[in-house]
């Protein structure tokens, strides 16, 4: 059985993608169905029925739970769970004497390594490689990402990507390959004064690196980059920075050979309902971990007005099309004094952590563009953000409401709720169309439950095939509804 036909376990409810839009259908008094098209005769006053339309709910994210911050010192970039074990990947460049000012650095640097981090519980971190790989006479190193590439020859399997200023004397013909792109594809800060572009490097094991011998291209992503192998859509994908019209916005770019990617497109821009002084800094795309298509973004707007920030949860089906969830921020700063009180984004990837999901972020006490002092720099922590497993997004009846999750196919013989209500809201499922199996039927599920399972008057097997495709019916009170699975 391949990845694509297996039957799908478990359902989040990150987006709409599950939830039954419905309509209203219109009966004649004696209770029969009206046809729109051509309706027989003689015209009677229609009367209208709801059918399958969510009523009393909305979706909601939910703010994360924020740990100490690690030890003073510890930088970390991309972070993956593998093997059982959390590893991470920072880019080292060597300057001359004096001449460090991390991505501000003007210098060709010295020499450059990819460090690789380990730990065993997310927290304590050691360092467990350090490969040199030529720094081809550039500086400016920003942006550096680490990537699993699935489709890649075993020597390949990691790449990096990050971003490099090359030599002066290399502008020229940059700039000149850049000019050849339409302007909606460029970002407005590079010109024929200033040219960055994007590097590769790839590894058999993630701790051996080589270098590319050529760009990937020529762009400026300076903050946060993702790179990623879509395996549905057959093609590597990077969520980016670009600026237009003087914000920050998030792009995106693709390539089916990783030598060879198309253009930076723009993908997501600032709201327009909020402060028009806002920028959206980082991305953060990473997906829910196990369920690659649970397609999610933690992307830090940033506020110029006060120079502080917050992370707010993006969702997409395919990658492609993003839509904020409603609820607000779900990482902010701390309270003024503390660590994280005054700048705080989030990082890839979002990673199983106990019984709980985390997503590394870092945070100061400082606004962001506060002068750099050596104080100011060390004042910089990481920590994380936790969510129990399957809580980022509820779908949330504030008082009775209901819903039907559609596309779902059974995939078991019993079916588990991930649900929350106090005391006096309750949750009941029902199978529509099923014998036994109606949310009337179905005992009330009160209380915290990360995996309640379903039951119909004391019965708890689905009654029906597996394989075959349901409706399923939640009426809820005062009760969030997380998502459900198939055991």
């Amino acid at each position: 059985m391949t990845a694509a036909s297996r039957l799908q376990k478990t359902y989040l409810f990150t987006d709409v993608r599950h939830i039954c839009c419905g309509d209203l259908s219109w009966h004649s008094p004696e209770g029969q169905a009206i046809r729109l098209i051509d309706p027989p005769g003689p015209m009677v006053e229609a009367q209208a029925r709801l059918n399958n339309v969510p009523r009393g709910v909305r979706l909601t994210a939910q703010r994360g739970s924020k740990s100490e911050p690690l030890a003073a010192g510890t930088a970390l970039g991309r972070v993956i769970h593998e093997g059982g074990v959390y590893r991470s990947w920072v880019i080292r460049p060597r300057y001359p004497e004096g001449r460090n000012f991390g991505c501000y650095s003007d210098d060709p640097a010295l020499s450059l390594a990819i460090v690789h981090l380990q730990s065993d519980d997310g927290y304590a971190w050691q360092e467990t490689g350090c490969s040199s790989i030529d720094p081809d006479g550039c500086s400016g190193f920003d942006g550096f990402t680490v990537f699993v590439d699935p489709s890649a020859a075993a020597d390949e399997r990691y790449k990096a990507v990050f971003l490099a200023v090359p030599p002066k004397e290399r502008w020229a013909a940059h700039w000149a390959e850049y000019r050849k792109i339409h302007p909606y594809h460029r970002d407005e800060r590079l010109g024929e004064h200033e040219i960055d572009v994007m590097m590769g490097a790839v590894s058999a094991d993630g701790l051996s690196w080589r270098l590319i011998d050529r760009p990937l291209m020529v762009h400026k992503s300076d903050t946060d980059t993702t790179v990623y192998y879509d395996e549905s859509r057959g093609r590597y994908v990077m969520y980016t920075r670009m600026y237009r019209q003087q914000r920050r916005t998030i792009a995106v770019a693709e390539a089916e050979d990783f030598r060879a990617w198309g253009p930076v497109r723009p993908l997501i821009a600032p709201s327009l309902d909020g402060p028009l002084s806002d920028d959206l800094y980082t991305n953060c795309r990473t997906s829910y971990p196990g369920e690659p298509s649970y397609h999610l973004m933690f992307p830090m707007v940033y506020h110029r007005y006060s120079q502080r920030s917050e992370v707010r949860l993006y969702s997409s089906e395919e990658g492609l099309h993003w839509r904020e969830v409603p609820g607000g921020a779900v990482i902010e700063p701390g309270g003024p004094g503390e660590w994280d009180g005054g700048f705080v984004s989030a990082g890839n990837d979002l990673v199983p952590m106990g019984d709980r999901v985390a997503l590394r972020y870092h945070a100061t006490s400082y606004p962001h563009k506060y002068p750099r002092w050596r104080e100011v720099l060390a004042a910089g922590r990481v920590g994380w953000v936790t969510w129990p497993k399957g809580r980022l997004c509820a779908v949330r009846a504030d008082q009775e409401g209901e819903f039907v999750a559609m596309g779902v196919c059974v995939a078991g013989r019993e079916l588990r709720v991930n649900v929350r209500t106090p005391r006096a809201g309750y949750v009941k499922v029902g199978i529509v169309n099923v014998e036994g199996r109606s949310a009337e039927e179905c005992d009330p599920i009160v209380g915290d439950h990360p995996a309640a399972s379903v039951r119909w008057k004391g019965r708890s097997d689905v009654g029906v095939a597996e394989g075959q495709g349901v409706l399923v019916q939640f009426k809820m009170r005062l009760a969030d509804v997380f998502g459900f699975e198939w055991v």
